[in-house]
């Protein structure tokens, strides 16, 4: 019985602590874009406000962005549910969707490169070396964060 009560205590305390460790691990993954970008780039306090002051400077442009795209997206949907893929009014909208994306994608690399030059030179070009492949397959479906 001695026997079965120390296997019983010593399988509780691996289980105890195996818990503990997950819930650690898990913690550690789950940190905020903002949290990542500073620790990834080493950022000094004044690195970083400036980083975050640029890119709430941009928010109004990556909206203005976001909702043109996702006019256009819907006017697109709503052309195809009413079977007018091939019209010409399709034709305008999927034109105006690819200049729409092709300007974010140009504002997003000019505030990439602006941010970049906030960090230090070689972390600056390893953010760039990053992040510039993401916009090339960035599908606009949903706005991007730092990360």
């Amino acid at each position: 019985m001695k026997r079965f009560a120390g296997f019983l205590l010593l399988i509780l305390a691996v289980a105890a602590t195996a818990y503990g460790l997950t819930r650690y691990w898990g913690a550690q993954k789950t940190e905020d874009q903002w949290t990542w970008l500073r620790r990834e780039f080493c950022l000094s306090d004044a690195q970083f406000s400036r980083i975050q002051a640029l890119h709430q400077s941009y928010q109004p442009v990556c909206a203005d962005h976001c909702s043109r795209i996702m006019a256009l997206q819907q006017r697109m949907a709503e052309l195809e549910q009413t079977g007018a893929k091939n019209s010409p009014d399709y034709a305008a909208a999927q034109d105006g969707w690819q200049a729409v994306a092709r300007e974010c994608n140009q504002a997003t690399l000019r505030q990439l490169q602006k941010v970049a030059a906030e960090m230090d030179p070689g972390e600056g070009r390893r953010y760039l070396d990053l992040m510039v492949p993401h916009i090339a397959q960035y599908d606009h479906r949903e706005p991007r964060g730092v990360r």
